[in-house]
């Protein structure tokens, strides 16, 4: 059974209600998300676990850094004031994908982890299997 099915599974197996702890129940999840993720990772981790299963080093890639996400909001509010109406949507993806701006579920998700019994995946694992397909 595949990660997803097991937590559904588990999750399907609680109590209808809790009272010691009411995310463990049905209760808590007939009105709200269940979070499962396999691994929570940045873009730098990827590229380090990508340059480790390839046997690369940094000195093999070019790497730039762009904007942070605060100067990425200025601009977008910015362009929004002059009417540019796509900087809305440029708005909407640095406060969904911007760190610390509320797009990341990795804390609920480790919250019914626990409740479940799910483990994350090993990425550096999980990226030399993917490599390897």
């Amino acid at each position: 059974m595949d990660r997803i099915g097991l937590a559904v599974t588990r999750m399907l197996s609680l109590p209808i209600s809790d009272h010691s702890n009411s995310r463990a129940s049905l209760q808590h999840y007939a009105n709200n998300f269940l979070y499962v993720s396999s691994f929570c990772v940045t873009q730098k981790q990827i590229l380090q676990a990508f340059q480790k299963a390839k046997g690369e080093s940094e000195a093999d890639w070019k790497v730039s850094e762009d904007k942070t996400v605060k100067q990425w909001v200025r601009e977008c509010q910015e362009g929004l004031k002059a009417g540019n109406m796509q900087a809305g949507w440029g708005l909407t993806m640095c406060y969904y994908m911007g760190e610390g701006m509320g797009g990341n579920y990795q804390e609920k998700a480790e919250q019914d982890h626990k409740i479940l019994g799910v483990q994350e995946e090993d990425f550096e694992k999980a990226v030399k299997r993917a490599l390897s397909a």
